[in-house]
């Protein structure tokens, strides 16, 4: 089904009113396949033998997506950014390519990024965390579906201290903006994959 410009308003509008509230029915255009547009540019990689690193890169790169259109991320500010969460995470706790980050320090990891972001642009980048430990796996595919229609770029955690981020979805996949190459996994992998929550998800204020 094609969607216009002014339905995908309505929808993303509804979409942020209720994207904790899984339990409520999604309007009938709900849209079977949505994601968030890149602007041609590409996610920064880490490699596959950098594990410990994927947190700090997806921050980058859920930056990136979430700024693609209105204006795009600049090599300097990638930079800056690189050297903020490294800054960040080495005053915390030991640094290993092969250790992973804790899902509390990614989470504070994200504020202090968007924080200096926001101050370099004047354009809040707002860092928002959700954390249900009774959500259903229908419940947390519902809640990352409306994530991307409300267009925030959502960082998960997948298995073995793999982060990423997630760029859309179709009917059969989600698509993903990963640091460490890939683009895409099936819906049914979801739960084998061993997402953990919270969910991290930033949002540009308008």
């Amino acid at each position: 089904m094609r969607v216009d410009w002014r339905q995908r308003a309505q929808l993303e509008r509804w979409a942020i009113e209720h994207l904790h509230s899984p339990s409520i029915e999604p309007p009938d255009d709900w849209p079977e396949h949505s994601r968030l547009r890149s602007g041609g540019q590409s996610p920064i990689y880490c490699g596959d033998h950098a594990i410990g690193l994927t947190g700090l890169y997806s921050v980058v790169n859920a930056m990136k997506l979430l700024l693609a259109e209105a204006g795009p991320l600049q090599p300097s500010e990638e930079r800056m950014l690189l050297e903020v969460g490294w800054r960040f995470m080495s005053g915390r706790e030991p640094m290993a390519p092969h250790k992973g980050t804790r899902l509390n320090t990614l989470s504070r990891l994200a504020e202090a990024m968007s924080f200096a972001l926001s101050r370099r642009r004047g354009t809040w980048i707002q860092c928002a965390r959700f954390e249900h430990p009774q959500l259903s796996p229908i419940s947390t595919r519902i809640v990352l579906e409306r994530s991307v229609v409300a267009k925030r770029a959502v960082l998960i955690l997948l298995g073995r201290g793999h982060y990423t981020v997630l760029r859309g979805y179709t009917s059969g996949s989600w698509l993903l903006f990963d640091a460490m190459g890939r683009l895409w996994m099936q819906r049914s992998r979801l739960k084998h994959e061993g997402l953990v929550l919270p969910i991290v998800s930033l949002s540009r204020s308008s």
